[in-house]
């Protein structure tokens, strides 16, 4: 199996949310962040023969990225990478307990705000957010405008960046911690929406890709209002 550079991308992204991932039968990946405040799910080109664990993702991408035109074999106990000079590398699998592997239940979710995010939007944020050394994503909804706001709460001098969203009646504050903003570039409908779950709501944002099977669910900071 040879990788394609867009699962390459999206695992570089799941190896950023977490360093250890449960890949499944198929061509399904799905990785939750150790805190389990991230929560995300992707549909890529090629589809996986077995059930195994990488405990050191990035470990492995960097295993791939030096091998020349790889190709990956899966066997029982590891898999192998086949270079096209006749060099061979030998990674085993880690074991499954020691990977932090999602629920297969999804919570439902019960929305309280929508809004489309652009790649430049996303980038744009991010970028912002590491020059003025902002810590949190704010979408604000007030005298019937809605915003989203990067910024320093823990400071009232920070610099700031705003774009606004749309209009609303509803009055709120749903944060996010800029660390975990860890979306791919891409376009994006998102929902802040309380997530229902047997132990009650949480307030999260939901972003679905547009261009896309990916998916994000992020959990609320909880220092939000609404």
């Amino acid at each position: 199996m040879k990788l394609s550079e867009d699962t390459v991308n999206v695992l570089k992204n799941f190896s950023g949310i977490n360093q250890s991932l449960q890949f499944k039968v198929g061509n399904t990946l799905k990785t939750i962040s150790p805190l389990k405040t991230i929560f995300v799910e992707a549909t890529v080109n090629e589809s996986f023969p077995q059930e195994f664990a990488i405990y050191d993702l990035n470990q492995l991408l960097s295993l791939i990225s030096v091998s020349q035109n790889p190709d990956i074999e899966f066997n029982e106990k590891s898999l192998t990478i086949r270079s096209e000079n006749g060099g061979e590398l030998e990674y085993f699998y880690a074991d499954e307990s020691l990977v932090t592997a999602p629920s297969e239940n999804a919570p439902s979710l019960e929305d309280i705000y929508t809004f489309k995010l652009t790649a430049g939007d996303i980038n744009t944020v991010i970028k912002t957010a590491s020059i003025v050394s902002a810590t949190m994503l704010n979408i604000i909804s007030e005298k019937g405008k809605v915003t989203l706001t990067v910024n320093d709460p823990k400071n009232s001098t920070s610099h700031s960046y705003k774009l606004p969203l749309g209009e609303n009646d509803q009055v709120f504050n749903v944060k996010m911690n800029i660390d975990s903003f860890k979306v791919v570039p891409d376009d994006y409908n998102v929902r802040v929406a309380h997530a229902v779950a047997k132990s009650g709501k949480v307030l999260v944002f939901f972003f679905e890709c547009l261009n896309r099977d990916l998916t994000y669910l992020i959990a609320a900071d909880t220092t939000s209002k609404v």
